[in-house]
């Protein structure tokens, strides 16, 4: 689940802006990257969307704590600060923003 997430901040990264995730898409694109189960079966398959969305949202409770993240690419290191942007009905979704290395004291980071 790592993985998808770091693949679409990474992929996503060309705007200067920074990028929104939700955790139930992220659970969503886990699930359809894995078992090749669509959002549209969530019913019948309930147990096993339900189980991955509070993984996902553990997940992002955990990135939130941390405040950043570092994410290696194959020539560099990026740091990535994590903003909650909001939360709905148990859907948290969080804010990426790269952080040029020269500007990491800006926000308190070094």
């Amino acid at each position: 689940m790592k993985a998808v997430l770091a693949e679409n901040i990474l992929a996503s990264q060309t705007d200067p802006r920074s990028t929104l995730v939700s955790s139930n898409a992220l659970a969503n694109r886990f699930i359809m990257n894995r078992w090749d189960v669509r959002p549209s079966q969530r019913k019948r398959y309930k147990n096993l969307f339900s189980t991955v969305r509070r993984r996902a949202r553990r997940l992002f409770e955990g990135l939130l704590s941390r405040e950043r993240v570092e994410l290696d690419r194959e020539d560099s290191v990026n740091t990535i600060i994590v903003r909650k942007f909001d939360d709905v009905r148990g859907n948290i979704i969080l804010s990426f923003r790269e952080i040029p290395p020269d500007e990491e004291y800006k926000y308190g980071f070094q």
